[in-house]
Protein backbone atom coordinates (compact mmCIF):
# COMPACT_ATOMS: atom_id res chain seq x y z
CA UNK A 1 0.00 0.00 0.00
CA UNK A 2 1.37 3.41 -0.93
CA UNK A 3 2.19 5.73 1.97
CA UNK A 4 0.06 8.42 0.32
CA UNK A 5 -2.89 6.34 1.47
CA UNK A 6 -1.79 6.09 5.05
CA UNK A 7 -2.61 8.37 7.95
CA UNK A 8 -0.47 9.86 10.66
CA UNK A 9 0.69 7.14 13.03
CA UNK A 10 3.32 8.88 15.13
CA UNK A 11 3.95 7.21 18.44
CA UNK A 12 5.82 9.25 21.02
CA UNK A 13 8.13 6.80 22.78
CA UNK A 14 10.54 9.08 24.56
CA UNK A 15 10.39 9.48 28.32
CA UNK A 16 13.37 11.84 28.44
CA UNK A 17 13.11 15.39 27.17
CA UNK A 18 15.12 15.98 23.98
CA UNK A 19 15.96 19.44 25.20
CA UNK A 20 17.20 18.15 28.51
CA UNK A 21 19.21 15.46 26.78
CA UNK A 22 20.83 17.94 24.40
CA UNK A 23 21.89 20.10 27.33
CA UNK A 24 23.79 17.14 28.78
CA UNK A 25 25.42 15.91 25.58
CA UNK A 26 24.87 17.17 22.07
CA UNK A 27 23.78 14.46 19.65
CA UNK A 28 25.79 13.41 16.64
CA UNK A 29 24.14 14.19 13.32
CA UNK A 30 24.29 11.99 10.23
CA UNK A 31 22.68 13.48 7.13
CA UNK A 32 22.56 11.15 4.12
CA UNK A 33 21.55 12.74 0.83
CA UNK A 34 20.90 10.57 -2.19
CA UNK A 35 21.22 12.02 -5.69
CA UNK A 36 18.20 11.72 -8.03
CA UNK A 37 16.50 9.06 -5.90
CA UNK A 38 12.78 9.28 -6.53
CA UNK A 39 9.97 9.00 -3.98
CA UNK A 40 8.90 5.71 -5.55
CA UNK A 41 12.44 4.29 -5.74
CA UNK A 42 12.22 2.76 -2.24
CA UNK A 43 10.41 -0.34 -1.09
CA UNK A 44 8.58 1.32 1.78
CA UNK A 45 6.81 3.64 -0.67
CA UNK A 46 5.57 0.73 -2.72
CA UNK A 47 8.24 -0.19 -5.24
CA UNK A 48 7.87 -3.87 -6.10
CA UNK A 49 10.93 -4.16 -8.33
CA UNK A 50 13.59 -2.20 -6.48
CA UNK A 51 14.80 -3.54 -3.13
CA UNK A 52 15.79 -1.29 -0.23
CA UNK A 53 15.70 -3.50 2.88
CA UNK A 54 17.81 -1.19 5.04
CA UNK A 55 15.77 1.92 4.30
CA UNK A 56 12.61 -0.11 4.77
CA UNK A 57 13.84 -1.18 8.22
CA UNK A 58 14.61 2.44 9.14
CA UNK A 59 11.17 3.49 7.95
CA UNK A 60 9.60 1.13 10.47
CA UNK A 61 11.73 2.42 13.35
CA UNK A 62 11.78 6.11 12.50
CA UNK A 63 9.55 8.90 11.28
CA UNK A 64 8.68 8.87 7.58
CA UNK A 65 7.63 12.13 5.98
CA UNK A 66 5.30 11.19 3.15
CA UNK A 67 5.23 14.71 1.68
CA UNK A 68 8.83 15.81 2.08
CA UNK A 69 9.77 18.22 -0.69
CA UNK A 70 13.02 19.35 -2.23
CA UNK A 71 13.13 23.12 -2.67
CA UNK A 72 13.90 22.65 -6.37
CA UNK A 73 13.40 19.95 -9.02
CA UNK A 74 17.19 19.61 -9.55
CA UNK A 75 20.12 19.01 -7.27
CA UNK A 76 22.22 22.17 -6.83
CA UNK A 77 19.56 24.61 -5.57
CA UNK A 78 18.11 21.96 -3.26
CA UNK A 79 21.55 21.41 -1.75
CA UNK A 80 21.92 25.14 -1.25
CA UNK A 81 18.55 25.22 0.52
CA UNK A 82 19.64 22.53 2.97
CA UNK A 83 22.82 24.38 3.85
CA UNK A 84 21.19 27.84 4.09
CA UNK A 85 17.64 27.26 5.28
CA UNK A 86 16.53 29.50 2.41
CA UNK A 87 14.56 28.87 -0.75
CA UNK A 88 16.69 29.04 -3.90
CA UNK A 89 14.83 32.19 -4.97
CA UNK A 90 15.76 33.82 -1.65
CA UNK A 91 19.48 33.06 -1.91
CA UNK A 92 19.62 33.53 -5.68
CA UNK A 93 21.10 30.06 -6.22
CA UNK A 94 18.30 28.73 -8.41
CA UNK A 95 20.04 26.89 -11.24
CA UNK A 96 22.87 24.50 -12.00
CA UNK A 97 26.49 25.72 -11.96
CA UNK A 98 26.88 24.61 -15.59
CA UNK A 99 24.06 26.95 -16.64
CA UNK A 100 25.79 30.10 -15.47
CA UNK A 101 26.33 32.28 -18.51
CA UNK A 102 24.91 29.51 -20.72
CA UNK A 103 21.12 29.69 -20.36
CA UNK A 104 18.80 27.16 -21.90
CA UNK A 105 16.74 28.65 -24.71
CA UNK A 106 13.26 27.73 -25.86
CA UNK A 107 10.24 29.96 -26.11
CA UNK A 108 11.89 31.73 -23.18
CA UNK A 109 15.48 32.24 -22.07
CA UNK A 110 16.50 31.06 -18.62
CA UNK A 111 16.79 33.63 -15.86
CA UNK A 112 20.34 34.17 -14.56
CA UNK A 113 21.43 32.27 -11.44
CA UNK A 114 24.30 32.70 -9.04
CA UNK A 115 27.20 30.27 -9.61
CA UNK A 116 27.21 29.15 -5.97
CA UNK A 117 25.50 29.65 -2.65
CA UNK A 118 26.81 33.03 -1.45
CA UNK A 119 29.59 32.74 1.11
CA UNK A 120 27.91 35.29 3.37
CA UNK A 121 25.18 32.75 4.07
CA UNK A 122 25.72 31.27 7.52
CA UNK A 123 25.76 27.62 6.46
CA UNK A 124 24.42 24.95 8.82
CA UNK A 125 27.86 23.35 8.90
CA UNK A 126 29.41 26.60 10.08
CA UNK A 127 26.95 26.93 12.94
CA UNK A 128 27.55 23.38 14.08
CA UNK A 129 31.33 23.80 13.84
CA UNK A 130 31.17 26.98 15.89
CA UNK A 131 29.15 25.13 18.54
CA UNK A 132 31.73 22.42 19.10
CA UNK A 133 30.94 19.89 16.38
CA UNK A 134 33.44 18.08 14.22
CA UNK A 135 32.10 18.74 10.71
CA UNK A 136 32.77 16.32 7.84
CA UNK A 137 31.53 16.43 4.28
CA UNK A 138 31.83 13.22 2.29
CA UNK A 139 30.68 12.91 -1.34
CA UNK A 140 29.05 15.18 -3.89
CA UNK A 141 28.86 18.88 -3.06
CA UNK A 142 27.33 21.03 -5.84
CA UNK A 143 26.63 23.95 -3.50
CA UNK A 144 29.32 25.70 -5.49
CA UNK A 145 32.23 24.69 -7.67
CA UNK A 146 35.83 25.75 -7.99
CA UNK A 147 38.23 27.52 -5.68
CA UNK A 148 36.56 29.36 -2.86
CA UNK A 149 33.31 27.41 -2.86
CA UNK A 150 34.29 23.98 -1.56
CA UNK A 151 32.80 22.51 1.64
CA UNK A 152 35.62 23.93 3.78
CA UNK A 153 34.55 27.43 2.74
CA UNK A 154 31.14 26.76 4.29
CA UNK A 155 32.28 25.47 7.66
CA UNK A 156 33.34 21.87 7.11
CA UNK A 157 36.60 20.92 8.75
CA UNK A 158 37.11 17.91 6.49
CA UNK A 159 35.97 17.29 2.94
CA UNK A 160 36.26 14.12 0.93
CA UNK A 161 34.33 14.81 -2.23
CA UNK A 162 34.93 11.52 -3.98
CA UNK A 163 35.89 11.13 -7.60
CA UNK A 164 37.07 14.67 -8.39
CA UNK A 165 40.76 14.41 -9.15
CA UNK A 166 40.74 10.63 -8.69
CA UNK A 167 41.07 7.91 -11.30
CA UNK A 168 37.58 6.52 -11.50
CA UNK A 169 36.38 4.88 -14.70
CA UNK A 170 33.22 6.66 -15.78
CA UNK A 171 33.52 8.77 -12.63
CA UNK A 172 31.84 6.04 -10.59
CA UNK A 173 33.44 2.61 -10.93
CA UNK A 174 37.04 1.44 -10.56
CA UNK A 175 37.19 -1.75 -12.53
CA UNK A 176 40.64 -3.03 -11.54
CA UNK A 177 39.53 -3.85 -7.99
CA UNK A 178 35.72 -3.82 -8.38
CA UNK A 179 35.51 -0.72 -6.18
CA UNK A 180 32.31 1.28 -6.52
CA UNK A 181 32.42 4.92 -5.44
CA UNK A 182 29.34 4.43 -3.24
CA UNK A 183 31.27 1.80 -1.26
CA UNK A 184 34.34 4.04 -1.15
CA UNK A 185 32.41 6.98 0.31
CA UNK A 186 30.89 4.74 2.97
CA UNK A 187 34.35 3.38 3.83
CA UNK A 188 35.52 6.96 4.25
CA UNK A 189 32.59 7.87 6.48
CA UNK A 190 33.16 4.78 8.62
CA UNK A 191 36.84 5.65 8.97
CA UNK A 192 35.95 9.13 10.20
CA UNK A 193 33.54 7.68 12.75
CA UNK A 194 36.08 5.13 13.97
CA UNK A 195 38.76 7.81 14.38
CA UNK A 196 36.57 10.53 15.90
CA UNK A 197 37.57 12.54 18.94
CA UNK A 198 35.33 13.21 21.93
CA UNK A 199 33.37 15.97 20.23
CA UNK A 200 29.95 15.39 18.68
CA UNK A 201 30.14 15.09 14.90
CA UNK A 202 28.15 16.21 11.90
CA UNK A 203 28.60 13.72 9.06
CA UNK A 204 27.23 15.12 5.81
CA UNK A 205 27.28 12.05 3.57
CA UNK A 206 26.02 13.07 0.14
CA UNK A 207 26.22 10.13 -2.26
CA UNK A 208 26.53 10.41 -6.03
CA UNK A 209 24.07 7.52 -6.29
CA UNK A 210 21.80 7.22 -8.14
CA UNK A 211 22.77 10.00 -10.58
CA UNK A 212 23.94 9.14 -14.09
CA UNK A 213 26.01 7.40 -15.31
CA UNK A 214 23.85 4.46 -14.27
CA UNK A 215 26.35 1.81 -13.20
CA UNK A 216 26.25 -1.09 -10.77
CA UNK A 217 27.96 -4.31 -9.77
CA UNK A 218 27.69 -7.26 -12.14
CA UNK A 219 26.26 -9.68 -9.56
CA UNK A 220 23.56 -7.22 -8.54
CA UNK A 221 22.66 -6.51 -12.16
CA UNK A 222 22.31 -10.23 -12.84
CA UNK A 223 20.01 -10.61 -9.83
CA UNK A 224 17.67 -7.87 -11.03
CA UNK A 225 17.76 -9.12 -14.62
CA UNK A 226 16.45 -12.43 -13.32
CA UNK A 227 13.89 -10.66 -11.12
CA UNK A 228 12.63 -8.67 -14.11
CA UNK A 229 12.12 -11.94 -15.98
CA UNK A 230 10.23 -13.48 -13.04
CA UNK A 231 7.95 -10.45 -12.91
CA UNK A 232 7.48 -10.37 -16.67
CA UNK A 233 8.94 -6.88 -16.88
CA UNK A 234 11.41 -7.82 -19.59
CA UNK A 235 8.55 -8.36 -22.05
CA UNK A 236 7.10 -4.85 -21.62
CA UNK A 237 8.23 -1.83 -23.61
CA UNK A 238 8.96 0.58 -20.72
CA UNK A 239 8.91 3.81 -22.73
CA UNK A 240 6.26 6.14 -24.08
CA UNK A 241 7.28 8.71 -26.67
CA UNK A 242 5.92 12.17 -26.04
CA UNK A 243 6.27 15.75 -27.16
CA UNK A 244 9.49 17.49 -28.19
CA UNK A 245 11.76 18.93 -25.54
CA UNK A 246 10.82 22.59 -24.98
CA UNK A 247 14.34 24.07 -24.91
CA UNK A 248 17.97 23.53 -25.85
CA UNK A 249 20.40 23.31 -22.93
CA UNK A 250 23.94 24.55 -23.38
CA UNK A 251 25.31 21.06 -24.06
CA UNK A 252 22.73 19.99 -26.65
CA UNK A 253 21.75 22.56 -29.26
CA UNK A 254 19.55 20.03 -31.04
CA UNK A 255 17.47 18.98 -28.01
CA UNK A 256 14.28 20.68 -29.25
CA UNK A 257 14.27 18.40 -32.30
CA UNK A 258 14.14 15.33 -30.06
CA UNK A 259 11.14 13.77 -28.39
CA UNK A 260 10.79 13.10 -24.68
CA UNK A 261 10.90 9.38 -23.90
CA UNK A 262 9.16 8.72 -20.58
CA UNK A 263 9.60 5.51 -18.63
CA UNK A 264 6.23 4.11 -17.59
CA UNK A 265 7.40 1.19 -15.39
CA UNK A 266 10.32 0.40 -13.11
CA UNK A 267 12.21 -2.32 -14.97
CA UNK A 268 15.82 -1.23 -15.53
CA UNK A 269 18.03 -3.89 -13.84
CA UNK A 270 21.12 -1.68 -13.78
CA UNK A 271 19.25 1.12 -12.05
CA UNK A 272 17.67 -1.37 -9.64
CA UNK A 273 21.14 -2.68 -8.78
CA UNK A 274 22.36 0.90 -8.32
CA UNK A 275 19.53 1.61 -5.86
CA UNK A 276 20.28 -1.66 -4.07
CA UNK A 277 23.94 -0.67 -3.66
CA UNK A 278 22.93 2.69 -2.21
CA UNK A 279 20.65 0.98 0.28
CA UNK A 280 23.33 -1.59 1.12
CA UNK A 281 25.70 1.21 2.06
CA UNK A 282 23.10 2.94 4.20
CA UNK A 283 22.89 -0.36 6.07
CA UNK A 284 26.67 -0.52 6.43
CA UNK A 285 26.74 2.92 8.00
CA UNK A 286 23.90 2.10 10.41
CA UNK A 287 25.73 -1.07 11.42
CA UNK A 288 28.90 0.92 12.10
CA UNK A 289 27.03 3.39 14.30
CA UNK A 290 25.54 0.48 16.23
CA UNK A 291 28.93 -1.23 16.52
CA UNK A 292 30.37 1.98 17.97
CA UNK A 293 27.40 2.30 20.39
CA UNK A 294 26.48 5.65 18.86
CA UNK A 295 22.92 5.10 17.68
CA UNK A 296 21.33 6.22 20.96
CA UNK A 297 22.92 9.64 20.58
CA UNK A 298 22.80 10.11 16.81
CA UNK A 299 20.17 11.91 14.77
CA UNK A 300 19.96 10.02 11.48
CA UNK A 301 18.35 11.69 8.46
CA UNK A 302 17.86 10.30 4.96
CA UNK A 303 16.68 12.44 2.03
CA UNK A 304 17.10 12.94 -1.73
CA UNK A 305 17.80 16.13 -3.65
CA UNK A 306 15.16 15.83 -6.40
CA UNK A 307 12.87 13.37 -8.11
CA UNK A 308 13.86 10.31 -10.07
CA UNK A 309 15.12 10.72 -13.63
CA UNK A 310 12.23 9.57 -15.81
CA UNK A 311 12.26 11.66 -19.00
CA UNK A 312 15.87 12.12 -20.18
CA UNK A 313 19.32 10.51 -20.30
CA UNK A 314 17.88 7.05 -20.82
CA UNK A 315 14.98 7.65 -18.41
CA UNK A 316 16.17 4.98 -15.94
CA UNK A 317 13.25 5.08 -13.48
CA UNK A 318 9.54 5.74 -13.16
CA UNK A 319 7.96 7.79 -10.36
CA UNK A 320 4.36 6.64 -10.82
CA UNK A 321 1.91 7.11 -9.21
CA UNK A 322 3.53 10.54 -8.99
CA UNK A 323 3.58 12.59 -12.18
CA UNK A 324 6.81 13.25 -14.13
CA UNK A 325 10.23 13.39 -12.44
CA UNK A 326 13.48 15.28 -12.11
CA UNK A 327 13.33 18.78 -13.59
CA UNK A 328 9.52 19.05 -13.58
CA UNK A 329 7.05 21.07 -11.50
CA UNK A 330 4.88 18.05 -10.68
CA UNK A 331 5.13 15.85 -7.58
CA UNK A 332 7.54 13.42 -9.21
CA UNK A 333 9.99 16.29 -9.62
CA UNK A 334 10.51 17.12 -5.96
CA UNK A 335 8.61 14.86 -3.56
CA UNK A 336 11.32 12.82 -1.84
CA UNK A 337 11.85 9.82 0.42
CA UNK A 338 12.61 11.18 3.89
CA UNK A 339 13.30 9.40 7.17
CA UNK A 340 14.25 10.75 10.60
CA UNK A 341 15.54 8.29 13.19
CA UNK A 342 16.84 8.93 16.69
CA UNK A 343 16.71 5.81 18.81
CA UNK A 344 14.43 6.19 21.84
CA UNK A 345 14.31 9.99 21.42
CA UNK A 346 11.69 10.49 18.72
CA UNK A 347 8.68 8.50 17.64
CA UNK A 348 7.91 6.31 14.67
CA UNK A 349 5.26 6.35 11.99
CA UNK A 350 4.14 8.23 8.91
CA UNK A 351 3.45 11.97 8.69
CA UNK A 352 1.44 13.35 5.80
CA UNK A 353 1.98 17.03 6.53
CA UNK A 354 4.19 18.74 3.94
CA UNK A 355 7.74 19.73 4.87
CA UNK A 356 10.57 21.05 2.70
CA UNK A 357 14.36 20.90 2.54
CA UNK A 358 14.76 24.36 4.11
CA UNK A 359 13.31 22.86 7.31
CA UNK A 360 16.34 20.66 8.00
CA UNK A 361 18.45 23.61 9.18
CA UNK A 362 16.23 24.85 12.03
CA UNK A 363 15.12 21.31 12.91
CA UNK A 364 18.69 20.09 13.39
CA UNK A 365 19.49 23.11 15.54
CA UNK A 366 16.35 22.49 17.58
CA UNK A 367 17.05 18.80 18.13
CA UNK A 368 20.65 19.57 19.08
CA UNK A 369 19.54 22.12 21.67
CA UNK A 370 21.06 25.06 19.79
CA UNK A 371 19.53 28.49 19.33
CA UNK A 372 17.52 29.20 16.22
CA UNK A 373 18.87 31.70 13.69
CA UNK A 374 15.66 33.10 12.20
CA UNK A 375 17.49 35.77 10.21
CA UNK A 376 19.38 32.99 8.43
CA UNK A 377 16.94 30.10 7.97
CA UNK A 378 14.22 32.51 6.88
CA UNK A 379 12.34 29.91 4.84
CA UNK A 380 12.74 26.98 7.20
CA UNK A 381 10.59 25.90 10.13
CA UNK A 382 11.63 23.47 12.85
CA UNK A 383 9.56 20.32 12.47
CA UNK A 384 10.58 19.00 15.87
CA UNK A 385 6.94 19.17 17.04
CA UNK A 386 6.02 16.63 14.36
CA UNK A 387 8.89 14.39 15.40
CA UNK A 388 7.70 14.44 19.01
CA UNK A 389 4.05 13.66 18.40
CA UNK A 390 2.47 17.12 18.23
CA UNK A 391 0.27 16.38 15.23
CA UNK A 392 -1.56 19.71 15.46
CA UNK A 393 1.56 21.44 14.12
CA UNK A 394 1.49 22.89 10.60
CA UNK A 395 4.48 24.58 8.97
CA UNK A 396 2.38 26.70 6.60
CA UNK A 397 2.70 27.09 2.82
CA UNK A 398 5.71 25.94 0.81
CA UNK A 399 6.89 27.92 -2.21
CA UNK A 400 8.94 27.23 -5.34
CA UNK A 401 10.38 29.56 -7.95
CA UNK A 402 12.41 27.79 -10.62
CA UNK A 403 12.97 30.18 -13.55
CA UNK A 404 14.86 27.68 -15.71
CA UNK A 405 14.44 25.01 -18.30
CA UNK A 406 16.38 21.91 -17.37
CA UNK A 407 17.33 19.16 -19.78
CA UNK A 408 14.59 16.80 -18.56
CA UNK A 409 11.68 18.40 -20.41
CA UNK A 410 10.27 20.55 -17.63
CA UNK A 411 9.44 24.24 -17.77
CA UNK A 412 10.23 27.38 -15.76
CA UNK A 413 7.59 27.69 -13.04
CA UNK A 414 6.50 29.07 -9.70
CA UNK A 415 4.35 27.07 -7.31
CA UNK A 416 2.81 26.90 -3.87
CA UNK A 417 1.45 24.03 -1.81
CA UNK A 418 -0.65 24.67 1.27
CA UNK A 419 -2.34 21.80 3.02
CA UNK A 420 -3.93 19.51 0.45
CA UNK A 421 -3.73 22.04 -2.39
CA UNK A 422 -1.07 22.85 -4.96
CA UNK A 423 -1.09 25.74 -7.43
CA UNK A 424 1.50 26.14 -10.20
CA UNK A 425 2.18 28.71 -12.90
CA UNK A 426 4.03 27.55 -16.02
CA UNK A 427 5.96 30.45 -17.57
CA UNK A 428 6.47 28.58 -20.86
CA UNK A 429 2.76 28.03 -21.52
CA UNK A 430 1.52 31.02 -19.55
CA UNK A 431 -1.04 28.74 -17.88
CA UNK A 432 -1.80 27.82 -14.28
CA UNK A 433 -2.74 24.46 -12.77
CA UNK A 434 -4.48 23.57 -9.51
CA UNK A 435 -4.66 20.16 -7.82
CA UNK A 436 -6.04 18.68 -4.64
CA UNK A 437 -3.20 16.33 -3.72
CA UNK A 438 -5.19 14.49 -1.10
CA UNK A 439 -7.62 13.10 -3.65
CA UNK A 440 -5.41 13.41 -6.73
CA UNK A 441 -1.74 12.82 -5.83
CA UNK A 442 -1.01 11.94 -9.47
CA UNK A 443 -2.10 15.45 -10.56
CA UNK A 444 -4.37 14.28 -13.35
CA UNK A 445 -7.42 16.51 -12.74
CA UNK A 446 -6.62 20.19 -13.14
CA UNK A 447 -9.19 22.13 -11.08
CA UNK A 448 -8.18 25.58 -12.30
CA UNK A 449 -11.62 26.22 -13.84
CA UNK A 450 -13.90 24.44 -11.38
CA UNK A 451 -12.17 25.89 -8.29
CA UNK A 452 -11.32 29.35 -9.54
CA UNK A 453 -11.85 30.76 -6.04
CA UNK A 454 -9.13 28.51 -4.61
CA UNK A 455 -6.85 29.19 -7.56
CA UNK A 456 -7.15 32.96 -7.11
CA UNK A 457 -6.50 32.66 -3.38
CA UNK A 458 -3.32 30.65 -3.91
CA UNK A 459 -2.19 32.77 -6.85
CA UNK A 460 -2.40 35.85 -4.64
CA UNK A 461 -0.40 34.17 -1.88
CA UNK A 462 2.25 33.05 -4.37
CA UNK A 463 2.51 36.50 -5.95
CA UNK A 464 2.76 38.17 -2.55
CA UNK A 465 5.68 35.90 -1.72
CA UNK A 466 7.40 36.61 -5.02
CA UNK A 467 7.02 40.35 -4.52
CA UNK A 468 8.98 40.12 -1.26
CA UNK A 469 11.95 38.60 -3.09
CA UNK A 470 12.31 40.58 -6.32
CA UNK A 471 13.41 37.34 -8.03
CA UNK A 472 14.71 36.77 -11.54
CA UNK A 473 12.28 35.62 -14.24
CA UNK A 474 12.83 33.98 -17.64
CA UNK A 475 12.70 36.40 -20.53
CA UNK A 476 11.11 36.01 -23.99
CA UNK A 477 13.43 34.52 -26.58
CA UNK A 478 13.36 36.91 -29.50
CA UNK A 479 14.80 34.20 -31.75
CA UNK A 480 12.13 31.63 -30.87
CA UNK A 481 9.65 30.43 -33.47
CA UNK A 482 7.36 28.83 -30.84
Amino acid sequence: MYLIQKTITIVFICCVSIIGFAQQQRPNIVFILADDLGWMDVGYNGSEYYETPNLDALSKKGVVFNRAYAAAPVCAPTRGSIMSGKYPATSGYTGLPGQVGRPAKGKLVDAPSLPALPLDEIALSRVLRDNGYSTWHVGKWHVGEGAGHSPVNYGFEKEITGYEGAKWVGKRFRQNDNMFITDHLTDTAMYLIENRDDKPFFLNLWYYAVHTPIKAKAADIAYFEEKAKRMGLDTINPFVEGENYPANPWFDKDRMNKRISRRKIQSNPVYAAFVYCLDYNVGRLVAKLEEENLMENTIFIFFSDNGGLSSAEGSPTCNAPLREGKGWMYEGGFREPCIFYWKDKIGSGVINQPVVSTDFYPTILDLAGLEQLPNQHTDGVSIKPLLTGQDTFSRGPIFWHSPHYFNNGGYPFSAITDGDWKYMFNYHSGKAELYNLMVDPSERKNLIDSRLDKAMEMEKELNNWLETLNPKFPEPNTDSKQ
